[in-house]
């Protein structure tokens, strides 16, 4: 037998145990590594209806927890996945021509005026308003609108946002947007919100407009105030393949 033996004198090699910072750092590797979710597609222009893969079949199983929504869901790749968003109960158009009026009209009685920096809708009785600050170095003043009774809800920033006239908004525009976003979706409806703010840069654009899956895909439109759809952005649901 070559070598020596361990009468001769060998030296063996000191443990040293390894520091937090080393196994910190050391990257995952093997069946451990968990998998990476699909990134979102996003086009230009107004491109076809858009199809996702097929959905898992099922689940491997639910761990119970507290932490967050108090359960999560564990899917066939081992990747924890977050609980589902509520599903919709009902269709309800984002906002009427007559809520639009009837929140106009009110906050011209209430703040003087019907300029905005922003407008955010939910439902016609989920309304946000952005008016601008009454003074420079004020706050600006949210309002909110529950259907029937429009009053003010907090003070923001108003960052760099342009005021613009509420009137320039068309309920049946972002109807339209919407119901385009939801064809466009393959998923179970959780919600829609739309954002309207002026741009103020090239890159940006008037409308924002968001349709929302219970299982955390969605589609998301970017348009003018004609209604032109300008981009889009296709979010996979985290149950994909």
């Amino acid at each position: 037998m070559s070598g020596r033996s361990r009468g001769e004198g060998a030296r063996w090699q000191r443990y040293r145990r390894p520091e937090t910072d080393d196994i910190e750092r050391e990257p995952a590797a093997g069946p451990a590594a968990l998998p990476r979710r699909r990134p979102a597609r996003r086009t230009s222009g107004r491109p076809g209806r858009l199809r996702r893969p097929g959905r898992l079949a099922g689940w491997v199983g639910v761990a119970a927890g507290v932490a967050y929504a108090g359960s999560a869901i564990l899917s066939a790749g081992g990747e924890q996945a977050p609980a589902p968003l509520p599903r919709e109960e009902r269709y309800a158009p984002i906002v009427t021509d007559e809520a639009l009026a009837e929140v106009g009209a009110a906050l011209a009685r209430q703040s003087g005026g019907t300029e905005v920096l922003e407008a955010r809708f939910g439902g016609t009785d989920d309304i946000l308003l952005t008016t601008p600050p009454a003074t420079p170095g004020d706050l600006a003043e949210v309002w909110r609108w529950d259907g029937t009774v429009l009053e003010k809800w907090l003070g923001e920033q108003a960052r760099d946002r342009s005021p613009f006239d509420l009137g320039a908004v068309d309920a049946e525009v972002l109807r339209a947007l919407d119901e385009e976003a939801r064809e466009r979706s393959d998923g179970r409806i959780s919600s829609s919100r739309a954002h309207v703010r002026k741009p103020v840069t090239d890159t940006e654009h008037w409308v924002y407009l968001r349709v929302s899956e219970v299982d955390h895909g969605g589609v998301v439109l970017w348009a003018d105030l004609a209604g032109t759809i300008e981009s889009d952005l296709v979010n996979e649901s985290w149950r994909d393949d």
